[in-house]
């Protein structure tokens, strides 16, 4: 029956005709096999993406490397590495303004987010010595956050990783340079 099923397939891709009985017998055949578990593992980010780029597979075939992004991104933290866009999070931070989003004509960067976080793919994570933890009153961190991700409490900072779009602002705002970005 698998041959039928083949013919069916080459007959539709060479334009030939079909009959109606192989069609239904080609359908029901796909109809009644067992549903393969799918092996796929979706590709996780290496670099940080913008934070409404759709996910690594998809915006390698979509993203066709032309450099709008790059060109209006007010805060310059998007580059073009590879042909697609990367942000540059060491010397600045990403305001998810939105521009990157709205220049792209491919919508490799028209992501929405499930729980309405955006993510760069990048997360805060504490790397040095917080001048809070020295009994200093700083919140900078917390305040710049859009999300609202980072909390602190007497002496100690926690991020919260699950609402931590990857975005820097915290980062920049540390006067002690105690946080860094580091990939999920």
């Amino acid at each position: 029956m698998s041959d039928r099923d083949e013919r069916y397939y080459n007959a539709q891709l060479n334009m030939q005709q079909c009959s109606r009985r192989g069609l239904f017998r080609a359908l029901w055949s796909g109809v009644s096999k067992p549903v393969k578990a799918s092996t796929q593992i979706a590709a996780i980010r290496s670099v940080p993406r913008p934070p409404t780029a759709v996910e690594e597979a998809l915006l390698n075939r979509l993203c066709d490397g032309c450099g709008k992004c790059e060109e209006v991104c007010p805060q310059h933290v998007i580059s073009m590495l590879e042909e697609k866009p990367t942000l540059t999070l060491d010397g600045g931070s990403c305001t998810e303004c939105g521009e990157c989003q709205r220049v792209c004509p491919t919508l490799s960067l028209a992501n929405t987010s499930a729980n309405g976080v955006p993510s760069t793919g990048a997360v805060a994570a504490l790397s040095g010595m917080c001048v809070r933890q020295m009994g200093a009153p700083c919140q900078s961190c917390e305040e710049a956050c859009p999300h609202q991700a980072i909390d602190t409490v007497n002496r100690s900072v926690s991020i919260k990783t699950e609402l931590c779009s990857g975005c820097a602002q915290c980062r920049v705002a540390c006067p002690s340079h105690a946080i860094q970005m580091v990939m999920r």
